[in-house]
């Protein structure tokens, strides 16, 4: 440590300790949840999570592995205490399917290499702290992974699952607190999942999970007859084979989704786009626009205008022509004279970075 800063190394090393660590030795993961509610937990994590790795990876265009979760007890404040860098804390919200919300942690130089990579870098020149810029790629990247993940939680739990746009903040989390949400030391479900992007991150990503909303995710999971003994199940020992495993030999072998069964009946996975389901999309309607310059006016000058009036733009002859779907930057073109019409000839795709700029 020198001049009271921690080096790369130790907070690596902090790092790793934080998850390799279980729980607070005050928090026993056993008094909260059984071990078939701990079974449930870490599929939902492995399915969902392997989804959003999906979409990340082609966001990325990088090979991303998210590993097998490990799931304890914790509190806020003790991840904080685990954490005492900047990082990014991504708030998911369940709107329809389920009721609640969680929480996930990410490293900043983490956020930052996946916004480098999505702006057309290697993911090695990453500046000293997260901008606008780079935290709008991350909350690009958050909105398309967990929407991956609702979708495969959709397949899974038989019903429709929605979230909100996930929102993103930057937090110095030895100084800042984890949430406004949740106090400090009430229990909370901690997911850990490690990350890696190929060799550019080998890290860990934490998923907060109130108590009672994780329990219910488990209860939705249950067949109708094995959801009242779950309780007793605290209390009796259970065998050694109550594993996810037997759950899942004991579930229907096409369960009947109670909503959208249009979901649940069709095939989510697309080889080319990962979890992206384009026919889901494909009838929605997209305005697409081309800009062949711009200026500022006075509204003194507008109400000059009349008939005749040359009107000058700030672009030069010959530049390109912006092509938006909506608001988003898609492309850049030539003017063309089809027939008797004008038209836009493609010449550029819009680079990510170049997207996310038009967004803001």
């Amino acid at each position: 440590m020198n001049d009271g800063l921690m080096t790369q190394e130790e907070l690596d090393a902090l790092l790793k300790q934080h998850s390799q660590s279980t729980e607070p030795q005050d928090l026993d993961i056993d008094s909260y949840l059984t071990s078939l509610e701990q079974d449930i937990l870490g599929e939902i994590g492995n399915i969902s999570m392997g989804s959003a790795a999906t979409a990340l990876s082609t966001l990325v265009s990088r090979k991303v592995r998210i590993t097998v979760p490990n799931i304890y007890m914790s509190t806020p404040q003790f991840v904080t205490e685990s954490y005492p860098i900047p990082c990014i804390v991504v708030n998911v919200e369940y709107r329809e399917g389920l009721s609640g919300s969680n929480i996930l942690v990410i490293r900043e130089r983490d956020a930052l290499v996946i916004g480098n990579l999505m702006m057309g870098g290697d993911g090695k020149d990453l500046p000293e702290e997260i901008d606008e810029l780079y935290l709008s790629a991350v909350t690009e990247a958050m909105n398309m992974m967990m929407g991956s993940a609702a979708t495969a939680m959709s397949d899974l739990f038989g019903r429709f699952i929605d979230i909100s746009p996930p929102s993103t903040d930057r937090r110095d989390l030895s100084q800042d607190s984890l949430t406004d949400g949740i106090s400090g030391r009430d229990p909370v479900v901690t997911v850990a999942f490690r990350i890696e992007i190929e060799d550019l991150v080998d890290s860990t990503i934490l998923q907060i999970i109130e108590t009672n909303f994780a329990k219910e995710m488990a209860r939705s999971l249950l067949p109708p007859e094995a959801d009242d003994p779950i309780e007793e199940q605290k209390v009796v020992d259970e065998p050694a084979s109550a594993t996810w495993a037997d759950l899942r030999r004991q579930l229907p072998a096409d369960p009947k989704p109670t909503a959208a069964p249009e979901i649940a009946s069709t095939s989510l996975v697309n080889s080319d786009l990962g979890n992206l389901n384009v026919d889901l999309i494909r009838g929605i309607p997209v305005q697409v626009r081309a800009i062949l310059g711009r200026t500022r006016m006075s509204i003194d000058n507008i109400l000059r205008l009349g008939p005749g009036h040359i009107m000058e733009l700030e672009s030069l002859h010959g530049e390109p022509i912006e092509l938006f779907a909506n608001d988003t930057l898609i492309a850049k073109g030539e003017v063309v004279v089809v027939g008797e019409q004008f038209g836009v000839r493609i010449t550029e795709i819009a680079t990510p970075k170049d997207r996310i700029v038009s967004v803001r």
